[in-house]
C-alpha cells in the first residue's frame, strides 16, 4: 500500500468515522463475546456453532489476528504499538464483523495474551468471555505435532515466548538446560499451564465480566453446546440447531508435520510437568 494511503486510512480523523459508521451499523448488538482458550481446543467449532444461530455471528482468527509483531511488543511491554493497533484496526474491525448482529463472537487464542483490556475498556459490559478448555495432554501433543512450539520462529508467532520476563511460570532455564524437561513437548505443557495461569488472573481481575467455561470435549455432547449458549444469554431454536451441529471434525491434520507422542507418554510427561510445578509453588 502506497505511503500517503497508508497515512490517510490510518489518519485520527479517518479512524473515528470509521468506527462512528460501525458504530452505529452495532446500535443493536447486545453482547460481544471473546475467547479465552490455548488454542488448538476447538475455537473454530465454536464459531461454526455461532454462525448457525440468527442473529449471531461469529469469525475465527479474523484480522488483525494481534499476533506476530503485536504478540511481540506485548511481550516486550511495547504498549504503545499495541495500542495503536488495537484503537486504530481492531476495534474497527470488530464493529464491522458484529454489524447488523445481536451477538457477536471472535474465536481468537490472541484475546487474552495481546488485547483482553483494551476490548473491556471498548465494549465495557456487553463483553463476555468463554473459557474454553482442553486437556493439556492434547493440546500440547497438538502442538508437538506441529514441531511449533514455543520458542521455535513459528511458534513464537502465536503461541508466547517462554523466555519472557513477564511470564507468570518463568522457567526458561528448566525448559532448556535441565535434561528431565528439555523435551520439546515441555514447552507446550509450560503454554498450556502459562495461559491457564493468564485467564485465571483476568478472572479475579475483572469480578464483573462474565466469564462461562466449557470443556472442548463438551461439543460432542449438543446439549451442554446449547446450555453454553444460554448462559451467554443468546435466544435459538433448539431444534433447528441440534440439526445443524455434530461432533467437532476440524483436527487441521494437514497442519502436522510429525506424529504426535503417544498418549501413555503424553500423560506420564505431564504428571512429572505438574509434580514439578507443585514444588516450585506454581
Amino acid at each position: 500500500m502506497h505511503p500517503l494511503i497508508t497515512t490517510l486510512k490510518y489518519h485520527p480523523l479517518t479512524v473515528a468515522i470509521c468506527k462512528a459508521y460501525y458504530q452505529w451499523r452495532c446500535r443493536n448488538l447486545q453482547k460481544i463475546i471473546f475467547v479465552a482458550t490455548t488454542g488448538r481446543s476447538g475455537t473454530m467449532t465454536l464459531a461454526e456453532v455461532f454462525n448457525h444461530i440468527p442473529g449471531c455471528h461469529a469469525e475465527h482468527e479474523p484480522y488483525p489476528t494481534m499476533s506476530e509483531d503485536i504478540l511481540k511488543a506485548k511481550t516486550a511491554g511495547d504498549e504503545a504499538v499495541v495500542r495503536a493497533e488495537y484503537w486504530q484496526k481492531k476495534a474497527i474491525n470488530l464493529r464491522r464483523g458484529a454489524a447488523g448482529y445481536a451477538f457477536y463472537c471472535e474465536a481468537n487464542h490472541l484475546f487474552i495474551k495481546t488485547y483482553i483490556e483494551y476490548a473491556l475498556a471498548d465494549f465495557g459490559d456487553k463483553l463476555a468471555v468463554i473459557h474454553l478448555i482442553r486437556d493439556p495432554v492434547k493440546v500440547a501433543n497438538s502442538i508437538y505435532a506441529l514441531q511449533d512450539f514455543p520458542g521455535t520462529e513459528e511458534g513464537n508467532k502465536w503461541w508466547l515466548d517462554y523466555t519472557a520476563a513477564s511470564n507468570h511460570i518463568p522457567i526458561a532455564e528448566v525448559l532448556d538446560n535441565d535434561p528431565e524437561f528439555k523435551h520439546p513437548f515441555y514447552k507446550g505443557l509450560w503454554y498450556w499451564y502459562e495461559m491457564e495461569a493468564r485467564i485465571a488472573h483476568w478472572r479475579q481481575a475483572l469480578p464483573n465480566v462474565q466469564f462461562v467455561e466449557f470443556q472442548t470435549e463438551d461439543f460432542n455432547d449438543p446439549q451442554k453446546t446449547c446450555r453454553l449458549l444460554r448462559e451467554l444469554g443468546v435466544v435459538f431454536d433448539e431444534a433447528a440447531l441440534l440439526t445443524k451441529i455434530s461432533a467437532p471434525a476440524n483436527t487441521r491434520e494437514h497442519q502436522k508435520v510429525s506424529h504426535p507422542l503417544p498418549m501413555e507418554q503424553a500423560i506420564a510427561m505431564n504428571a512429572q510437568f505438574q509434580r514439578f510445578l507443585a514444588a516450585k509453588g506454581f
